[in-house]
């Protein structure tokens, strides 16, 4: 069978003509920012609350605007808050995440907010050859334990801090029922053995996000993620924000 050519196909597959100029993109798109183009409505413009706490740590993403994604995370989020269970971050850096989802979430008694994290960046050990050729080991340092306490210190009651490397910290912590997880880790192996550790705690309608399950950098670790949910017969939810989510029957 012939191929058809390009200007035979419907429009709506066809290419544009030409690159667009960023003038135009801009006079386009209503958002254009962390591999998200849209025309659609943004709902976090028209959400005081959410303008505002942003506002106060927007400076520590160095200029990037991940407000999709943040978003996506604190909604996520206030759906689970009705679970009877803690929350865990897998992956804090500077607390931005977790300052967003505790600013915008009202204090539940009894309530644990598990911050995972060494504090000092990414482990030069349990990396795949991809992620070590890549540089992985050491990134993410640029990050003061004191600094993220001082940020987090309103909801200083409800955290739990687990500093270290998490093949070293998980066997000796005991979370409980999980309501809401975040996992950010970036190495495959380190997200592979978090996951197992959340998902077995997880409680029906519970989720976790993971935060750049789309982006190419990481396929390792979406293989394993994917992989995982493959055997526990449960789709995971790709997100244009390079997130994705995973939500326990």
């Amino acid at each position: 069978m012939r191929r058809p050519r390009i200007d035979e196909l419907p429009k709506v597959l066809q290419p544009p003509a030409r690159r667009l100029s960023k003038a135009v993109r801009k006079s386009l798109y209503r958002y254009e920012a962390d591999g998200v183009a849209t025309i659609h409505y943004l709902p976090f413009l028209d959400d005081a609350g959410f303008v505002e706490r942003y506002s106060a740590v927007a400076n520590l993403w160095d200029g990037r605007d991940i407000r999709w994604r943040l978003w996506v995370l604190t909604k996520s989020a206030e759906h689970c808050a009705a679970l009877d269970g803690s929350f865990a971050e897998f992956g804090v850096w500077r607390a931005g995440c977790a300052y967003m989802i505790l600013s915008g979430s009202r204090p539940v008694a009894g309530r644990s907010y598990y911050l995972f994290d060494t504090f000092q960046g990414i482990p030069e050990t349990n990396l795949t050859a991809q992620e070590t050729a890549a540089g992985f080991g050491g990134r993410l340092a640029d990050v003061s334990l004191t600094d993220v306490r001082t940020r987090l210190d309103p909801w200083k009651d409800q955290l739990d801090f687990v500093v270290g490397d998490i093949f070293e910290t998980l066997p000796e912590t005991e979370t409980g029922p999980l309501a809401f997880v975040h996992l950010d880790l970036n190495a495959a192996a380190a997200t592979e053995f978090a996951l197992r550790y959340a998902w077995s705690r997880l409680l029906s309608s519970g989720m976790i996000v993971f935060d750049d399950y789309g982006q190419n950098e990481y396929v390792d670790q979406r293989r394993l993620i994917d992989e995982f949910f493959a055997r526990e017969k449960v789709p995971v939810i790709a997100l244009p924000s390079s997130q994705a989510l995973a939500i326990k029957a």
